[in-house]
């Protein structure tokens, strides 16, 4: 069983390293599958581009209250699996659900939309076990989602297709119980046809710390990043006031019930951004493994 080798027999690493996140892979025939729940509800963003809001220019990227007394609100079910083909090789998929909504004082009733969204795949191949563990993470956003094309609406569903391509470097410390984590990826994103909209590629990092505070405890700090280029709308017109940009960092507390099942809890703080939601999102999480060689 190699990940847990390379952890050294360390029981809430060797969780952790099989939840299928960062450079490590699953033993051959192992299922794990993951449940997170996610909610925000927000009365700030990252300006867009500069606006006049509450009496006074904002520039682009400052974070200020929606104008008239807007709110944001999301609540979010992540169902996720990964199979280890191989010791070197896994599958997964993610089906998310979502409920949003969004009300101001020029709406009498929120506009909102809720369903299952966007389904995705991956595919991810460990490469290099030592110095440290290297992967390469590939993964395909299918429109599955419903999109509706509605003035102020936020579709559960994007009407266009993603793929990602990911390098995930991951290092065990042990006999520290202590493992680190870094992820660089890009996200190419197609053109929505029904709107003749293309959202614009994406660049992320994600890098996390986790530490042993006992043996069925563990502190995780994350920490991530995402960039998008302008929108093209139209076939030519660049909308440069499009551009997303969001940091967070994420305190992490993990429990492993047995070494099969564990809960988390989180609190992913937005730092700074561009035309995205700001403040805090609360997030819980349930997963289990079973089988393997």
């Amino acid at each position: 069983m190699a990940t847990c080798a390379l952890l050294a027999g360390c029981a809430l690493l060797c969780l952790v390293a099989e939840a299928g996140a960062g450079a490590w892979t699953l033993p051959q025939k192992k299922l794990w599958g993951k449940v997170t729940y996610f909610q925000q509800t927000t009365n700030e963003w990252y300006v867009a581009s500069p606006q006049f809001i509450d009496g006074q220019v904002v520039s682009t990227g400052q974070r200020a209250h929606y104008n008239f007394n807007g709110q944001y609100e999301s609540k979010a079910l992540f169902a996720e699996g990964f199979y280890g083909v191989s010791d070197r090789f896994d599958v997964a998929v993610q089906i998310p659900y979502f409920d949003q909504s969004f009300a101001d004082e020029t709406r009498s009733d929120p506009v909102a939309d809720a369903g299952l969204s966007d389904m995705r795949l991956f595919a991810k191949f460990r490469l290099v076990d030592k110095p440290v563990l290297f992967s390469l993470k590939t993964g395909v956003k299918m429109p599955t989602g419903e999109f509706k094309n509605e003035d102020g609406l936020i579709p559960v569903g994007e009407g266009q297709w993603d793929y990602d391509f990911v390098a995930q470097l991951g290092r065990s410390f042990w006999p520290l119980p202590l493992y680190a984590n870094v992820d660089v990826g890009y996200r190419v994103r197609t053109k929505n046809d029904e709107i003749d909209r293309d959202p614009g590629d994406e660049w992320f990092l994600n890098a996390e710390l986790g530490y042993n505070i006992t043996r069925k405890l563990m502190l995780m700090g994350k920490y991530e990043l995402l960039r998008s280029d302008p929108s093209i709308e139209f076939g030519s017109i660049v909308n440069r006031s499009q551009i997303k940009r969001i940091a967070f960092m994420m305190p992490v507390l993990l429990y492993a019930i047995d070494e099969h099942t564990a809960v988390e809890v989180a609190l992913r703080i937005s730092l700074n951004g561009r035309n995205y939601p700001a403040g805090q999102q609360f997030i819980l999480g349930v997963s289990s493994a079973i089988g393997g060689s």
